[in-house]
């Protein structure tokens, strides 16, 4: 067990640490690390320091790790980034004066030391013009000294409003999550080689708040996946597939221990029960559906009213889903739909969420489920839900 940590906290505003912190809460990022390491028993000292001077101390080996971080390829040989504490949803903002600008051509601005702006370093983009704020950045961005600026999106918005400019007045593009959390060093995982994998098992349990899609990612997914899902609720292949399997419901204590063989058989790495599931003709109907969204869906699972599974594309950790967000949801309010909090899929290190719809019958009756995941990172991009 490690004595003590020299940890810096390399950010000058909290309230930019992502998604999931809410504006009016600026010590979050400070108490979240602290109920982590009170969990671990693990004693540590934090200390303020600029993110240049943070990497360097931890690459002079003076420091055993910094947060919140993004793991850049500089600093790849030197430790190693924790699951994600918050999630920045990075947006380019450009002015519409800018637009036919040749990509190469294009004035850049950034805060100095940020995450962007080591970002522009290894992208090779040139930075026309550098500031010590947010505010400023987004002054010079409105006096169109620069054509283009990258910021988190909810960045952007709260300093737009303290400035009384309209955030609609730019051209926003979906650029690319950041997950942000704890750089250890190498020291500290040579001293400790479970710190990492402790550490990141208690991150949700002293979350304050989920990662949540903001109402303009939201709004992109139901505009470009909506209809589709539900003409697949709707096909010949789920309909008669839900229908079979609600004439054959199971006894509450059946369910439960099915749901329990079938995760236990996944956990052990052999899913005998998932993969005759997956060897269904529905299933495989489903996998060649997935397979025409180029990625952008990653798993689909079909239930019926009980929650059990029907057909599924792709091994589920689980069963029975009638215990979940994903499928209670569908019965608990009045939308047609439900997309759940975003999720950082560490084996793919793809972040996703579940979208789900319900499925009727030819009476208009509510008789299942379907849920998908969503590779959010690629359903935001341009046209990627345009085929």
């Amino acid at each position: 067990m490690l004595a003590s940590l020299l940890l810096s906290l390399t950010v000058a505003q909290p309230f930019q640490l992502g998604t999931n912190l809410p504006i009016n809460a600026p010590h979050n990022a400070i108490t979240h690390v602290e109920c982590i390491f009170k969990q671990i028993n693990v004693p540590f000292h934090l200390q303020k320091l600029p993110w240049l001077r943070a990497k360097r101390e931890v690459q002079l080996n003076r420091l055993d790790g910094y947060f919140t971080a993004n793991l850049l390829s500089q600093m790849q040989e030197y430790g190693e980034l924790s699951a994600p504490m918050f999630l920045e949803n990075w947006y380019w903002f450009t002015h519409a004066d800018s637009a036919s600008i040749a990509e190469h051509e294009l004035r850049y601005g950034v805060v100095r030391g940020s995450h962007q702006a080591d970002w522009y370093q290894l992208t090779n983009r040139k930075i026309e013009v550098e500031v010590n704020t947010t505010q400023e950045l987004i002054k010079v961005f409105k006096k169109q000294r620069v054509d283009r600026i990258l910021l988190d999106l909810e960045e952007f918005e709260f300093n737009a409003v303290q400035l009384q400019i309209k955030p609609d007045e730019y051209t926003q593009t979906f650029y690319r999550y950041v997950p942000l959390g704890l750089f250890a060093a190498n020291k500290t995982l040579e001293e400790f080689p479970e710190f990492l994998k402790t550490f990141n098992s208690h991150i949700s349990s002293c979350s304050q708040s989920p990662f949540v899609l903001s109402k303009i990612e939201k709004l992109t997914l139901v505009q470009g996946l909506l209809e589709k899902i539900q003409q697949l609720a709707n096909s010949e292949q789920v309909q008669q597939a839900v229908i079979k399997s609600n004439q054959q419901p199971l006894a509450q204590q059946d369910l439960e221990q099915l749901d329990h063989q079938w995760a236990q058989q996944v956990r052990d790495n052999t899913p005998i029960l998932a993969e005759r599931y997956l060897k269904l003709e529905g299933s495989q109907f489903l996998q060649v559906w997935q397979k025409q969204m180029l990625g952008v869906i990653t798993e689909i699972i079909v239930s019926d009213k009980q929650g059990k599974n029907v057909i599924i594309s792709e091994v589920t950790t689980d069963y029975w889903q009638g215990d979940e967000a994903k499928f209670l949801n569908m019965y608990q309010q009045d939308d047609d739909y439900y997309i759940d909090t975003v999720e950082f899929d560490e084996s793919t290190k793809h972040f996703q969420v579940q979208f789900s719809v319900p499925i009727f019958d030819k009476e208009n009756q509510h008789m299942g489920v379907l849920i998908l995941g969503v590779d959010i990172e690629k359903a935001l991009s341009n046209n990627a839900l345009s085929h």
